[in-house]
């Protein structure tokens, strides 16, 4: 929008602080200099842009932004809005559809939508909204050819972060039985194998890492479902939360670079630090419920070791 600064632009000003996905406001940060990208000369940084937008075209993803209005700022159909991304680059776009409330709404920006609105099937709202002035807390704007999983945004900025920290970490159970890996935990099966009661010791502590609230089959126990998988991490690496006892009763190989780590005494300080307070993810769901009246089912563990 030209002019004078709109909502719009204070938000592209503030790294898009006030755009959104769906109905939660978000932040972001501004997308890179021109010289962060080019070099100074901006040739570069524009091919880049370009080629970035062409390929952001072959898309057809639907995009809510949540905008705030000022004093005296306007918010058209029609207007463009710059929507800062994830890999530091800006899209720039035009408001199709300002605010929807019903699912015909869409008819503007879907194929499909407007088919069913056509047949009657969807309803529409009685006046379409074609600008909307300020103040307003909130507004929804609707634009397209947007990968919204790529916006900057919290949600999405949270998922990187979370993404990243898990590649930083090794896990010692990437197995597809236990859902959490590609590689077959009876390929890492070796008959006799043991390792040092330490690490043992050390597999036991239960520092919270991820979890995920899904059923998968006992990869020895056929037949017999477990909840999960959730894991426990010391920060540099993380494993399935039963793993001392695919190694004690299963045999199943630990990587060597994480046995040498423990009896290096490399994690020492983390496992006194740990062991004395350990917190199993059933105690932290459970510190988390507090008083009130939600029931956690999530057991401890896969069982005990006699009948695992």
């Amino acid at each position: 929008m030209e002019g004078e600064s709109s909502g719009v632009q204070q938000a592209q000003e503030q790294g898009g602080q006030e755009q959104g996905v769906g109905t939660q406001q978000k932040q972001g940060q501004q997308a890179p200099q021109e010289d962060q990208v080019s070099g100074g000369d901006g040739t570069g940084y524009a091919a880049q842009l370009k080629a970035k937008d062409a390929e952001i075209e072959t898309l057809i993803e639907v995009l809510n932004l949540r905008i705030r209005l000022e004093e005296n700022e306007r918010l058209a159909v029609g207007d463009t809005i710059v929507i800062p991304m994830m890999d530091g680059f800006t899209l720039e776009r035009e408001i199709m559809v300002l605010p929807p409330k019903y699912a015909g709404d869409y008819a503007a920006v879907s194929k499909k939508t407007a088919q069913k609105v056509a047949s009657g099937e969807w309803g529409t709202s009685k006046e379409p909204v074609l600008a909307i002035d300020g103040p307003e807390p909130h507004c929804d704007a609707v634009v397209i050819h947007v990968p919204y999983h790529e916006v900057r945004v919290e949600e999405n900025i949270r998922v990187r972060e979370f993404v990243e920290e898990r590649r930083r970490k090794a896990c010692l159970t990437p197995f597809k039985e236990l859902r959490l890996g590609s590689e077959s935990i009876y390929d890492w099966v070796e008959e006799g194998y043991t390792v040092p009661t330490k690490v043992i010791a050390y597999l036991k502590i239960t520092e919270p890492g991820i979890m995920s609230p899904g059923i998968y089959e006992h990869p020895s126990k056929p037949g017999e479902r477990l909840l999960g998988p959730y894991c426990y991490t010391d920060g540099h690496y993380w494993w399935d939360r039963d793993t001392w006892k695919y190694v004690t009763r299963h045999h199943v190989r630990l990587p060597q670079e994480f046995v040498d780590y423990v009896m290096s005494g490399a994690g020492d300080e983390f496992a006194r630090e740990h062991i004395p307070w350990a917190r199993s993810w059933f105690q932290h769901i459970e510190d988390g419920y507090g008083d009130t009246s939600r029931i956690n089912l999530l057991p401890d563990d896969a069982g005990d070791i006699e009948d695992f």
